[in-house]
């Protein structure tokens, strides 16, 4: 008993110890460098938020991004995860609780697996099972020949509460406002897993899906195809689970075919190429073979005159749609798409005079598509939903896109959100609700 005493005093101490220096820390950081993304910030308090739930949410997100030694903590945490992977012929299988995750196996309908190619080889030991828990939070990559490839589990309940949220939009905002869902597929769909193939479940068919849960009056913009069509060209990053700025100049393409409208061809952009980036993917399996096979990212530089400004609750900062200032980083090259697009929202006012208005709620895979849309309209607001917060901006999303005479809203999202509850929860909550 006394032994038992004594080690529940040392947790408690170490507990406190922790809790009181992560009080007494007012260095908090803003960007994580191990995970390329923005960190929340303090939400701003409001009675709305408050008796919303958004303000503890807000709160919540923002302790456990700001926790002191947390990047510490997390890469001690995937090392371990690493040393307990699958061992294999260059194979490796990591599961991720971080962000971005992919839930567990299939519920009740599941889409159809697409089709090993033909002629494959046999005899290839089988990946395991992964996890059919309750974990929501939990992601699964296979690593093969040098390439990161995260893998798709489909989960019904997911995407009915996906299409329950839009369809809330579509019914709370006025018929002129024209809403558009893209979800961005994961790299899985469009990598050649040979003898893997069978381990994820097929992302077109949850797409499909989806597309008859949907009321009329929401568009669904056909990423699957446009990227489908280029399959072979570098749509998406090794190192990395985003797709490329290629891969999301098509998805733009398929957005502008969807409206009706011409696409810019790519070769009116100048592009500039970053060598050298190690991605997401790479920071969550820290693989010997991705860190020896880095990729590159492109970049198609604006012609289109703007001014972009993004607010951090009531404080404006001038940004750049394409920051070359992370241009030299190894890890964080990802940011100089809209400076990370971290802030509370953002305005893109460019010299096209043609009344357009549109705003853009999204992950970070909108972050590479958000420059296409220069040359289409008058204004360009960006929401993330993780940082819009409902104080700070004066209103909820509906409010705010009554205020700013909006026109079109964009939904953004990667299919490992889509397929997320908690995330999307962030998105539902923008209302207000």
């Amino acid at each position: 008993m006394r032994k038992l005493r004594a080690d529940a005093l040392i947790f408690l101490c170490v507990i406190a110890l922790l809790g009181s220096a992560n009080l007494l820390n007012r260095e908090k950081p803003t960007v994580s460098e191990l995970e390329h993304r923005s960190l929340a910030g303090r939400p701003v308090f409001s009675m709305p938020s408050l008796f919303s739930g958004a303000y503890f949410r807000g709160l919540e997100n923002y302790y456990s991004d700001t926790f002191i030694f947390r990047d510490h903590l997390v890469r001690a945490s995937r090392g371990i995860r690493r040393a307990l992977s699958l061992p294999g012929r260059g194979v490796t299988l990591v599961a991720d609780y971080e962000e971005l995750p992919a839930p567990p196996a299939a519920a009740e309908e599941t889409p159809a697996e697409k089709p090993s190619p033909a002629g494959e080889p046999a005899g290839e030991p089988p990946l395991p099972e992964m996890d059919d828990g309750d974990e929501q939070n939990v992601g699964y990559w296979l690593v093969v020949e040098g390439q990161a490839v995260q893998l798709f589990k489909f989960k019904k309940e997911n995407f009915n509460f996906y299409a329950e949220i839009l369809n809330s939009y579509r019914d709370k905002l006025d018929r002129r406002v024209q809403i558009y869902s893209m979800i961005a597929p994961s790299n899985s769909e469009f990598v050649q897993l040979k003898r893997y193939s069978g381990i994820t479940d097929s992302q077109n068919g949850a797409l499909r899906y989806l597309n008859s849960r949907l009321e009329s009056g929401i568009e669904s913009v056909n990423v699957y195809d446009a990227l489908n069509r280029h399959d072979g060209e570098y749509l998406y990053f090794r190192t990395d689970h985003h797709w490329t700025a290629l891969g999301a100049y098509y998805a733009y393409c398929a957005f502008m075919e969807t409206r009706g409208e011409r696409p810019v061809p790519l070769e009116k952009y100048r592009q500039v190429d970053l060598e050298g980036f190690l991605g997401s993917s790479y920071s969550k399996t820290l693989d010997k073979s991705l860190e020896q096979n880095p990729d590159t990212l492109s970049v198609y530089l604006p012609f289109t005159e703007y001014k972009f400004t993004q607010y951090y609750g009531t404080e404006a900062r001038e940004s750049k749609v394409i920051d070359l200032q992370y241009a030299d980083s190894k890890t964080d090259k990802y940011l100089v798409f809209i400076s990370s697009g971290g802030g509370t929202w953002g305005l893109i006012k460019t010299e096209v005079p043609n009344g357009r208005r549109i705003l853009v709620v999204k992950d970070s895979f909108g972050n590479a598509l958000v420059p296409f849309l220069l040359p289409h309209y008058e204004e360009i607001y960006v929401v993330d939903s993780r940082f819009y917060s409902i104080g700070a901006a004066g209103g909820n999303i509906l409010q705010f896109i009554e205020k700013n005479e909006i026109n079109e809203v964009l939904f953004v999202n990667y299919m490992e959100n889509v397929n997320w509850h908690k995330f999307m929860e962030g998105v539902e909550a923008l209302m207000g609700e």
